[in-house]
């Protein structure tokens, strides 16, 4: 399995699904490796794609997750979370209102 190809696909899927929210709160664009969510107040969650590691990397203003391909998932190595859950527990914080992706 190519896992360049898998992150690719997985910030595709995601921009898609944040793009389907259609949310005021937040605007998102991916290009090149790198999905930036950045919120009327300036803030900006960073998905992007780490060749060297084969990993994903979330940059948010509390710090920085790092995601490996495990049984299908991406996992947070420290937290044990996967990407779709942390990131939609991130953006529930920011916005004040739940958000499943």
């Amino acid at each position: 399995m190519n896992l360049l190809v898998e992150i690719d696909k997985t910030l595709s899927r995601l921009s898609n699904a944040l793009d389907k929210l259609n949310r005021d709160e937040f605007e998102c664009e991916e290009a090149e490796g790198k999905l930036t969510i950045e919120f009327e107040d300036g803030t900006k969650f960073i998905v992007s794609r780490q060749s060297a590691t084969n990993q994903i990397w979330l940059a948010e203003p509390n710090g920085g997750w790092k995601f490996d391909y495990k049984d299908g998932k991406w996992i947070c190595d420290k937290r044990g979370v996967a990407l779709e859950q942390a990131l939609s527990d991130l953006l529930s914080q920011k916005i004040g209102e739940s958000v499943s992706l």
